[in-house]
C-alpha cells in the first residue's frame, strides 16, 4: 500500500511536467502542451532536480537530453501515469463513449485503411472519427502529443521517443491521362511530355512535398495547368481534359475503368510512396489498443 503521507508531501504535478519535457525534449514545447509558461516549466523542473538531486536533463547541442536518472524516471512514470489517466477517464465516463480518432490522407481511406476502421467498429464497438491528415493544420507529432488523435497514418515518419512510427503500406505512383487524350499514347518521351500541361496536388504535408521535390528533379520545368488540394478533383480533371498528372497506383486501379484513365510509360522511374502508422507508445499499456495494433499489423 502506498504511503499517502509521503505522497501528500510530494508535488505530483512535477512528474507530469517532467514527463512532458521528456516527450518533447523541449522546455518551450512542454509549456505549450501544458498551457503554462516556459518559466513555470523551468521552475518546476528545478524543484524536481533539487528533490531528486540530479539534473535530469543536460544541454546537448541546441537541445536537451535526459540523464540516466531521467531515463529511469521516465520508464517508471510512463505506465503509471497512463494507468492514472485511464482511471480518471473511467470516472469521467469517457470509457463508455469509446471514441477513436484517426487521422490519415483521405484519399487513402479507399485502400487498406478501411481494414482497421472495420475492426474498431465491428469487434470493439468504437465510434470512429476520421480526419484528413493532409488538411490538418497540426503535425502528426502535435496531434498525438495533444491527445487529439489515437492513431495516425502519415506519408512522412516522425522521430519522437514517446511515439511508435512503423511502415504500414506502400504504393507505386503512375503518370496518367485520359484514354481519349489526343496526343499521348501508352508511352511518351520527355520531349512529348514537355508539350503537355500537368496537374499539381497542393499540400504542405512533408511526405507529399518530399515526393514532389523528387519528381521535380526527375522531370524539371513541367508546365502546370491545374492546381488543387483535392485528389478526387484532380482525378476528375484528368478524365475530362487533356491534362496529365501523377496518381497512386490504387487510385488509378480504382477509377481507370469508370473514368477512362490510362497509364503512360515514361522514361524515368517515379519514387514509391510510403505510408507510416504512428501512435503514442503509452497507448500500448491498454490491452485493447495493443491487441488492435497486433491484429492490423499481422496481415
Amino acid at each position: 500500500m502506498a504511503n499517502l503521507y509521503d505522497l501528500k508531501k510530494f508535488d505530483l504535478n512535477l512528474l507530469v511536467i517532467f514527463e512532458c519535457i521528456y516527450q518533447h525534449l523541449s522546455i518551450s514545447k512542454a509549456a505549450e502542451t501544458l498551457f503554462i509558461t516556459p518559466s513555470a516549466v523551468s521552475q518546476s523542473l528545478q524543484r524536481l532536480r533539487n528533490q531528486l538531486n540530479d539534473p535530469l536533463f543536460i544541454r546537448s547541442g541546441k537541445g536537451i537530453t535526459p540523464t540516466t536518472v531521467g531515463v529511469n524516471l521516465h520508464h517508471h512514470l510512463e505506465q503509471n501515469l497512463n494507468q492514472l489517466e485511464q482511471t480518471i477517464n473511467i470516472m469521467h465516463g469517457s470509457e463508455l463513449k469509446k471514441n477513436f480518432i484517426i487521422y490519415c490522407p483521405q484519399a487513402l481511406t479507399s485502400h487498406n485503411l478501411l481494414y482497421p476502421v472495420r475492426i474498431l467498429m465491428g469487434e470493439h464497438n468504437y465510434e470512429v472519427e476520421l480526419h484528413d491528415m493532409l488538411l490538418s493544420a497540426d503535425s502528426a507529432e502535435d496531434l498525438l502529443a495533444y491527445r487529439k488523435a489515437d492513431l495516425i497514418f502519415s506519408l512522412a515518419p516522425v522521430n519522437n521517443r514517446s511515439m511508435v512510427c512503423v511502415p504500414y503500406a506502400q504504393s507505386k505512383i503512375y503518370l496518367v491521362c485520359s484514354q481519349d487524350h489526343p496526343r499521348l499514347k501508352d508511352a511518351a518521351t520527355m520531349e512529348e511530355l514537355q508539350e503537355e500541361k500537368f496537374t499539381l496536388f497542393l499540400s504542405s504535408e512533408p511526405g507529399v512535398k518530399k515526393h514532389q521535390s523528387i519528381v521535380e528533379q526527375l522531370h524539371a520545368n513541367k508546365t502546370i495547368g491545374f492546381r488543387c488540394d483535392s485528389l478526387l478533383t484532380i482525378i476528375t480533371m484528368l478524365s475530362t481534359s487533356d491534362l496529365v498528372g501523377f496518381l497512386p497506383e490504387f487510385l488509378f486501379e480504382k477509377y481507370k475503368d469508370v473514368l477512362r484513365l490510362k497509364k503512360i510509360d515514361i522514361p524515368y522511374t517515379l519514387p514509391i510512396t510510403e505510408l507510416f502508422m504512428i501512435y503514442n507508445r503509452s497507448a500500448l499499456n491498454s490491452s485493447v489498443f495493443s491487441a488492435f495494433i497486433e491484429k492490423i499489423t499481422e496481415k
